[in-house]
């Protein structure tokens, strides 16, 4: 089968032929229906011993089933699905809390050799951590199913009262989905800071209390203010660049920030810049087993929407060249290979 490989740091991906996978003991083979390029795939590729040459990225998946593996009850050939992208080993105590992301043993898919992702015309997920979709959600639309369950892990990770002041810093996909959930749980005034064109146009349209330009306004909580009359008592950061020391200066005091952007390269602070201000600061990563369920409902009910988030599709063939564009300043919001 075709697949996408990382070669090396710096370096585009490129197309292999590689082996078909297998179903092994608890797990399922799926054919590939649409599979969306994260943020955290475009920053791995840039870390230097992080991915193996030869990785196959991809995690963000539906697919349909084509081998149910042993163990696997209650799925066959032809089902849909979604998955958390992982294999946990199920029986510490974080895996027993439902903390899988904690657990020391898990095999994160698309970043370890042991489980390739879904850069790829077929691909594997254990079936426990699998769920079935009905035929009311696009392709497209279950695709999104990763990326919005990490939005609402990130606002259920914060302490967040109805009625609160939010701000967040980045309209990319995960930005757009905090602030979907913030409207969805009952936030009060919602602010989204961005300094792209496209993706401002893109934060007015979902709708938000206030978007604010960051290339013109240096300081988005002192504009935040001035539109709405308060401070933001969150600041949810879904850049995945260094930027900490940024949001310690501006938030205001007894703040929270979440940081929700997976950077991957160094920060650098003072604790008591923050602890002056007594801020508080959570981080938030991936989500737990219900989330996706939960994600998958408000979806087919129509209760959360993904409309205008998808701006582009391409086969395998294209999305070495796509992969390389994203990793460039860009007006893109979600990109999906579909093989």
């Amino acid at each position: 089968m075709k697949a996408l490989q990382f070669v090396e740091v710096g370096k585009p991906l490129q197309i292999a032929e590689v082996p078909k996978p297998r179903a092994g003991p608890g797990g399922l083979v799926f054919k590939v229906k649409a599979c969306g390029i994260c943020g955290s795939d475009l920053h791995a590729v840039e870390v230097p011993g992080l991915l193996q040459p030869g990785s196959v990225l991809g995690h963000e998946y539906c697919g349909e089933v084509v081998e149910v593996g042993p163990g696997s009850e209650g799925w066959k050939v032809g089902d849909r699905l979604a998955a958390l992208p992982a294999s946990p080993c199920g029986t510490c105590p974080e895996c027993r809390a439902g903390l899988h992301s904690a657990c020391s043993q898990i095999i994160a898919q698309g970043f370890d050799p042991r489980m390739p992702g879904a850069y790829a015309e077929y691909s594997t997920c254990m079936a426990r951590l699998a769920i079935k979709l009905s035929d009311v959600l696009s392709n497209n639309d279950a695709a999104t199913i990763e990326p919005l369950a990490v939005g609402l892990n990130a606002w259920k990770t914060a302490r967040t009262e109805s009625g609160a002041s939010v701000l967040i810093v980045g309209a990319g996909v995960i930005g757009l989905a905090v602030a979907k959930w913030a409207r969805f749980f009952g936030a009060g005034d919602i602010g989204i800071s961005e300094m792209v064109p496209a993706r401002i146009a893109r934060a007015r349209s979902v709708a938000e209390n206030v978007v604010i330009d960051a290339a013109q306004y240096a300081d988005p909580v002192a504009e935040f203010e001035r539109q709405t009359g308060r401070k933001p008592s969150v600041i949810f950061e879904c850049v995945g660049r260094p930027i900490i020391a940024q949001l310690i200066g501006m938030a205001p005091p007894h703040a929270e920030l979440v940081l929700v952007g997976t950077g991957m390269q160094p920060e650098h602070f003072t604790v008591v810049s923050a602890a002056l201000k007594r801020l508080r600061m959570t981080f938030a990563f991936a989500y737990v087993p219900s989330d996706f369920p939960f994600v998958q409902r408000m979806l087919e009910e129509r209760r959360v929407t993904v409309d205008g988030l998808v701006t582009a599709t391409v086969s395998l063939d294209e999305a070495p060249a796509m992969f390389e564009k994203l990793s460039k300043p860009n007006d893109h919001c979600k990109v999906l290979i579909t093989p």
